[in-house]
């Protein structure tokens, strides 16, 4: 802004909304956070705006709520994520494609619809923008991870067996550089790894070591995920659903 760019500027605020909402931000906050950069982005740069009617999208959902983002757009675009994807389309504007790709990715995947979240990785996956490294890819590769274990669990399918273990080699690849924000991803891929070769009691400390580590660092999200993912694991596992319930009642309360 100080040189006079109002429309670059916008860029930062976008990541920033994007990032705030993955890495568990109060909800409440942030949705009137983003409410307030909407209006200036609709004013400087629409195309940051398209990425933040995006995030608002995913806030709303998570919230039970329905903000009607696209009211800063008139009318010109249309009233779902559908009309922005059909314009990225047409535009060949990939990244874009490749971020609403991604919210429909993680939203499916909080929301429980492992079938719908393969798929639209898979489609994010296959535009030109996925080979672009971004900040933004570290969650993809982080959920994809859990998902890989996740439905190598559900059909012995070796490749998804193999995407979890790529993931892992990501990640601790950047935790060297970044602990405190990979710890906890780390250890709870780690630990999903060993669940998937059925090591109850190596699962179960790597577990607890996540949800320690995104306690130490603030991340209450994650701290959630982990006891979502312990809980799952261990009513699998587990005659006595009374420490899977525990878990679940963790999670809920960190969400």
């Amino acid at each position: 802004m100080k040189i006079g760019s109002f429309s670059a500027s916008m860029y930062p605020l976008c990541f920033c909304s994007r990032i705030a909402l993955l890495e568990g931000e109060n909800l409440t906050l942030l949705s009137q956070s983003v409410t307030l950069d909407l209006k200036m982005m609709a004013k400087y740069n629409r195309h940051c705006a398209k990425l933040v009617v995006l995030d608002m999208l995913m806030i709303d959902e998570l919230r039970g709520v329905d903000s009607k983002p696209f009211y800063i757009f008139k009318d010109s675009i249309g009233n779902d994520d559908k009309d922005i994807m059909n314009n990225a389309q047409m535009n060949h504007d990939y990244y874009l494609l490749g971020y609403s790709y991604q919210r429909r990715f993680i939203s499916a995947f909080w929301a429980g619809d492992y079938d719908s979240a393969e798929i639209y990785c898979r489609s994010m996956l296959s535009l030109p923008s996925a080979k672009a490294p971004t900040l933004q890819s570290i969650y993809t590769t982080f959920y994809r991870g859990l998902l890989g274990f996740l439905r190598h669990r559900e059909s012995q399918s070796e490749e998804q067996y193999g995407i979890g273990l790529d993931s892992i080699v990501k990640i601790e690849f950047w935790w060297q550089f970044s602990p405190t924000n990979f710890e906890s991803k780390l250890f709870l891929l780690k630990a999903e790894n060993e669940a998937s070769l059925l090591n109850v009691d190596k699962a179960r400390l790597l577990y607890e070591a996540s949800i320690k580590s995104a306690s130490d660092n603030g991340r209450t999200h994650e701290k959630g995920l982990a006891y979502e993912f312990m809980g799952n694991f261990l009513s699998s596992v587990s005659n006595d659903p009374s420490g899977a319930r525990e878990c679940m009642k963790l999670a809920h309360s960190c969400y």
